[in-house]
């Protein structure tokens, strides 16, 4: 319906522009006979026909939306202007051809046959519409003609009987075709909508399996996995500039001793406490918190000095001894500890990974030998 209102406004020029030449060439051969009124008459009942008719299509533009609009109601007022704008045509056409010359006659048959192929494209949409202007323009003057009752005019009439013939065939098969693209389009854009949401369904299960397969399902934080493909990256990224990153390993002191007396309920809610604390100390986006296995934590720190990381591992103790979290089972002290290993050298080209995890291994170690609840320091 739209697509018909919105070829009008094009359709209307076109119109006029022909009957103008029309009213041209008959107003030129009738002024001789005096009935030039005639034409004046026919032109501008053609004009009020084509202004009703542009003030329909302003009111149907004033249609907010369209999706919702009265598809019957503003199809038969289309085509009932499109029966008059062909009446207009048609009769016209037929009063004229008694009184204009075999010259002219042949011209108007001319804009005739064109403006009704013309139409093929404009209201092939809608075979009801192209049918009611095809009859209106063209019957009228196929019946004049088999009535002048002569050879030439029974060719003239069967000619535009075919023409007829032919353009209702073309334009239910462009019709068919049409329907058919439009409904093909819409399943396109359904099965288009369908991919879209599958591809996001697919895209958010992919975010959410990688988050599941690099996040500790414990405490949240990242996994033994995510944190050595990390330390790689922020390795490689550091090697050029030859920054330093330090790496802290820090182990909960008794802990299976505390998970066997309190219960392993109360231990999973420790090892949340000590993750969040972990997790504050953050400062930067390249930096991580991953808890590697039991109750082993690391922190990765790049471009952080052995100094500002040792700062970073004694604000982790104060943190947890500020909660005074019981542990009757410690062999240290009488509340949850730490054993901190601290590691810290800068990126060079020749360097590995592996250097600085032997060197905060080592170091954690020493923190657990000489008497745990401390902090060692090995800086490369």
């Amino acid at each position: 319906m739209t697509f018909l209102y919105d070829r009008f406004n094009i359709g209307r020029h076109i119109t006029i522009f022909v009957s103008t030449l029309v009213a041209l060439m008959a107003y030129v051969e009738l002024s001789i006979q005096g009935r030039e009124v005639w034409v004046i008459a026919w032109y501008l009942l053609l004009c009020l026909v084509m202004f009703l008719r542009v003030r329909q299509l302003r009111r149907f533009r004033t249609i907010c939306d369209r999706a919702y609009f009265a598809y019957r109601h503003w199809h038969d007022r289309f085509v009932l202007g499109l029966a008059a704008t062909g009446l207009v045509l048609g009769c016209g056409a037929a009063l004229l051809m008694s009184y204009i010359t075999v010259n002219v006659q042949i011209i108007l048959h001319s804009l005739l046959l064109t403006m009704s192929a013309g139409a093929i494209a404009y209201l092939s949409t809608s075979m009801r519409a192209y049918s009611v202007y095809m009859i209106t323009i063209m019957l009228p003057v196929t019946v004049w003609l088999f009535l002048q009752e002569r050879s030439s005019t029974y060719v003239l009439s069967m000619l535009y009987l075919f023409f007829m013939v032919a353009g209702f065939i073309s334009v239910k098969r462009m019709h068919q075709l049409v329907n058919d693209a439009l409904y093909y389009r819409y399943d396109n854009e359904t099965l288009i909508d369908d991919l879209q949401r599958l591809l996001q369904s697919v895209s958010q299960s992919n975010k959410a399996l990688e988050k599941i397969s690099t996040s500790d399902d414990l405490t949240g934080v990242s996994n033994y996995r995510a944190f050595r493909v990390h330390l790689e990256d922020t390795w490689r990224q550091y090697r050029a500039d030859q920054l330093p990153i330090s790496l802290i390993k820090l182990n909960v002191d008794y802990y299976y001793e505390f998970n066997t007396h309190y219960g392993q309920e109360e231990g999973d809610r420790r090892l949340q406490q000590i993750a969040r604390i972990l997790n504050e100390q953050l400062t930067q986006k390249s930096q991580m918190v991953a808890r590697l296995h039991g109750a082993e934590f690391a922190l990765l720190l790049p471009g952080i000095s052995c100094a500002q990381a040792k700062q970073v591992a004694v604000a982790i103790r104060e943190a947890l001894a500020e909660l005074k979290i019981e542990n009757s089972k410690s062999g240290c002290s009488r509340y949850l500890t730490l054993s901190i290993g601290l590691g810290s050298q800068p990126v060079r080209p020749a360097s590995h990974s592996r250097e600085l995890l032997i060197r905060v291994d080592t170091a954690l170690k020493l923190a657990r030998e000489r008497g745990r609840d401390r902090i060692e320091v090995l800086e490369g």
